[in-house]
């Protein structure tokens, strides 16, 4: 069974499949600095990455649902975003592409989304992520 992530009214992205033997995982946390379970210490989170992220879980908490806990429509992403230093967004999100680009494993864990995904999977997240925000920037 394949898993998804909404990015639309009809529209989805496809996660793909991995073999958690086949690579070693790329630990995202440990870039980009420690995260426990505690709810608590995503709340007061500084930087436009780290808020985009608070703003977007309102499908549920990433500890139940993992990805699926964010909300990822484009007028969500546009809602939030104008509250958020674009600039700074921007740089933050190509800063977290070019780590994963830059890692030999294939698969990515980030404890923020309680998910792992194949390493083409996340870019293919942080790419349309990226384009969004793009976007909003030019409006």
């Amino acid at each position: 069974m394949s898993r998804t992530v909404s990015i639309g009214p009809d529209k989805e992205m496809k996660l793909l499949e991995f073999d958690y033997n086949a690579s070693s995982v790329l630990e995202l946390d440990k870039l980009l600095g420690n995260s426990s379970d505690a709810i608590g210490n995503y709340s007061d989170v500084e930087g436009s990455l780290g808020q985009l992220w608070n703003k977007l879980e309102t499908n549920c908490i990433a500890g139940c649902c993992g990805i699926d806990a964010f909300a990822f429509w484009p007028e969500d992403i546009a809602i939030i975003v104008k509250e958020l230093d674009k600039k700074e967004l921007l740089e933050q999100l190509v800063q977290l592409k070019n780590r994963v680009l830059n890692s030999s494993q294939q698969i990515v864990y980030y404890h923020r989304f309680n998910s792992l995904f194949a390493k083409l999977s996340f870019l293919e997240l942080l790419d349309y992520l990226i384009e969004e925000v793009k976007k909003l920037s030019l409006s």
